[in-house]
């Protein structure tokens, strides 16, 4: 039996698989947020638009 608190490895796989969302949308949100304070709202929407009609 496992000491408490003692992580094997499939609990460290999941417990950073599970990190890595919050992790993901907190990084996009400062980009977008950077991106916004240096290019203004118009600017970052359009680049978004033309990235979407490119895909």
């Amino acid at each position: 039996m496992a000491a408490m608190g003692a992580l094997g490895i499939a609990e460290l796989i999941a417990l950073t698989v599970i990190m890595a969302v919050p992790v993901s949308i907190f990084a996009a949100a400062v980009v977008y947020l950077v991106r916004l304070a240096r290019k203004g709202p118009e600017a970052t929407l359009a680049g978004a638009l033309k990235r979407r009609e490119l895909a």
